[in-house]
């Protein structure tokens, strides 16, 4: 198998078995971008053959318990700018889970695991090989869900604004919005007992910028979602500010959306 050390020159498919033999840092590095094509409808927006670079989290991250020998994603960049995906509803609130927003009702009841931006835009109710219709997993290339790899993931998943440890428990994700403390490696706003079962991705502890740019207007900056509930408020999940720090929002509200993957 020839491996190209310029990450975009590879396959997804030769992507994926570096990845299973646990060689992907021997070839490449946090921050490298292989670029994909977004298109089709999600939810109540249609990408049209949308060019963005996934760029890497980290390897094997958090690896006890979110699995071994995997390259982490993030969507994306837009030449060179962190870019959130958004709507046209983006900044108001709607009554459709087909919004960019975690639930249609201003609730966030269920957390993570019950939100229609689990559940149905990002497309967690289905799996890689059978994505749900509108949903951003149906949205991606073919070759990249051929290989991409399920993810055990922890969050507050009974939401309704109690700080309780043991409404922490995992999910398995395709597609998933980073946590809080994955992206500041700090406790701000979310259940304070997440922090425990997770840790800040590489590529954010390395410095570079929090701060999301909309992918249609990529000079103008964009909260972008967390999957993290805020746990002292029953309807409300915390997001990324535009200035990049930590920050929340009503549920109800379009925001960006900026989603990792495993490989």
């Amino acid at each position: 198998m020839l491996v190209d050390p310029v990450l975009n020159n590879n396959s997804w498919e030769t992507i994926s078995k570096v990845s299973q033999m646990g060689l992907a840092e021997k070839y490449w590095a946090v921050g490298d971008t292989k670029t994909i094509t977004i298109n089709g409808a999600v939810g109540n927006t249609t990408f049209s053959n949308l060019s963005v670079d996934a760029f890497v989290l980290g390897f094997n991250h958090n690896s006890r318990r979110e699995g071994a020998n995997r390259i982490h994603f993030k969507i994306g960049k837009i030449s060179g700018v962190h870019i959130a995906l958004c709507d046209s509803n983006y900044g108001s609130s709607g009554s459709s889970a087909s919004y960019f927003q975690m639930n249609a009702s201003n609730t966030n009841s269920g957390g993570w695991n019950g939100s229609s931006m689990r559940k149905t835009l990002l497309g967690n109710s289905g799996t890689p090989t059978s994505p749900p219709s509108g949903s951003l997993l149906a949205a991606l290339p073919a070759d990249l869900r051929a290989v991409m790899k399920a993810v055990t993931k922890y969050s507050d998943n009974t939401g309704g604004g109690s700080n309780t440890a043991s409404y922490v428990t995992s999910t398995t994700d395709y597609l998933f919005l980073l946590s809080e403390f994955e992206y500041h490696g700090a406790r701000t706003y979310a259940k304070s007992a997440e922090q425990n079962y997770q840790a800040q991705y590489d590529y954010y502890k390395a410095g570079n910028s929090k701060i999301h740019y909309k992918h249609n207007a990529t000079g103008t900056a964009a909260y972008a979602w967390c999957r993290s509930v805020y746990s002292g408020n029953s309807t409300i999940f915390c997001l990324v500010g535009t200035g990049g720090s930590a920050n929340y929002n009503s549920a109800d509200f379009s925001r960006g959306v900026a989603p990792g993957f495993c490989v």
